[in-house]
């Protein structure tokens, strides 16, 4: 495994010195577009059109039978290396203009990274327990010594996040340009964890708008090449709120009737039945159907008008990106969304989670075939980031579970 990370920092280090020059790959550019490859210059003349697509890989699940046989058998150490393998398959599956996306992760580093990230957590963990046992004794056992270490890891949280976001992208390339972001984990992190706050307060209704406030500041930061993303200055969180109101509404319907089901459910079944109201018996199952039926029926309402919900946030959201003269766009359904789901949690639960991979790749797949772009690109403007790669991958993002690839 060694080897192949030498391999595959060795690879990267040519890739630098050829793809990632501009002056380098123009000549290539230019073939690829007399070719055919890329497409046509736009009428206009100021850029290129962009067209996504997938190509569908093969072997996801031999290919997750071995990450599983190989990560036991190492006690879970390839685990990572597996993890850069189904990442390679499904950068690679993605196409612009013809052209795949290339991942160069390695194994190491994602290895690396979460054994850092782990043993700094832990230590700072005991090092503050330690602390607070010298300072109050046994009294340090209470929960509420315990609120600092709960409010940082949840402002980690955050920082895992972005870190996660950033590390991808610098590790992302299209054409030999790579990505990656132009702002603080910090930063984004007191925002993540500031708006967070507003949610329970407000019951839910701040979610819309700080969804767009954490849009905003990724796409904002996030860069291709020399290339900014922008999110509609003029977007506003309002064009949300119908979806979300008919969501909440059925959610919280779905809620009181179920609460009460329990209490009417508990409160006959203190009564004691007598004789004389044996003859109630079958009012009291006609209630309890009505009632089941109105519950199932809120329920099932409420996951229609959430999966609608979030298809028309991802699909709003998408057309807020915008990237030199053109804006991205997506065509999430609600149907689509629930045969998505369903079907991934099926193959999760018969196959005890081996198949994740499998389950990753129709996800990519779901989101590659609905994205499209509207406008062009100046191809040639876009020049290669200059800031430094880190050395290590995304510890903290595998640390929280918050790792969706």
């Amino acid at each position: 495994m060694a080897g192949m990370d030498d391999r595959e920092q060795e690879r990267q280090r040519m890739t630098e010195n050829g793809q990632d020059n501009p002056a380098a790959s123009a000549p290539r550019a230019a073939e690829l577009s007399r070719s055919g490859t890329v497409a046509a210059q736009s009428p206009n003349g100021m850029g290129q059109t962009l067209d996504i697509s997938w190509s569908e890989p093969k072997g996801f699940i031999w290919l997750s039978v071995k990450n599983f046989l190989l990560s036991v058998l190492t006690l879970g150490i390839y685990y990572f290396w597996g993890k850069v393998a189904v990442r390679r398959r499904i950068w690679h599956a993605i196409r612009i203009n013809g052209e795949p996306l290339e991942y160069t992760g390695t194994g190491k580093e994602l290895l690396l990274g979460f054994v850092i990230g782990m043993g700094l957590l832990l230590a700072g963990i005991i090092v503050y327990a330690v602390i607070i046992w010298m300072l109050f004794g046994e009294n340090a056992a209470n929960d509420l010594f315990f609120t600092p270490v709960y409010l940082v890891l949840f402002w980690l949280t955050g920082v895992a996040i972005y870190r996660a976001r950033r590390y991808r992208l610098r590790r992302t390339r299209w054409r030999g340009i790579r990505g990656t972001m132009s702002g603080s984990a910090a930063g984004f992190a007191n925002v993540w964890a500031g708006t967070f706050v507003l949610v329970p307060l407000t019951l839910g209704w701040a979610s819309p708008w700080r969804q767009v406030v954490l849009s905003r500041r990724l796409t904002d930061e996030t860069r291709i090449g020399s290339a900014a993303l922008r999110f509609s200055p003029q977007a506003s969180a309002a064009a949300l709120y119908p979806a979300f109101a008919w969501m909440w509404v059925a959610s919280v319907l779905t809620v009181l009737l179920f609460i009460g089901f329990i209490m009417s459910s508990a409160m006959t079944s203190m009564m004691p039945l007598t004789a004389g109201d044996a003859s109630d018996t079958g009012a009291i199952g006609w209630s309890f159907g009505i009632m089941g039926v109105l519950l199932l029926l809120a329920g099932l309402a409420a996951v229609y008008l959430s999966l609608r919900y979030h298809a028309v946030q991802l699909n709003w959201l998408a057309r807020q990106t915008h990237l030199h003269n053109g804006h991205f766009t997506l065509n999430f359904q609600p149907g689509d969304l629930f045969r998505l789901v369903v079907g991934n949690a099926l193959i999760l639960l018969f196959s005890f989670g081996i198949l994740l991979p499998v389950v990753q790749k129709r996800l990519a797949r779901h989101f590659v075939e609905s994205l499209g772009f509207e406008g062009t690109v100046d191809l040639a403007a876009i020049a290669q980031a200059d800031d430094a790669l880190e050395k290590t991958g995304e510890g903290l993002a595998e640390i929280f579970d918050i790792d969706p690839l």
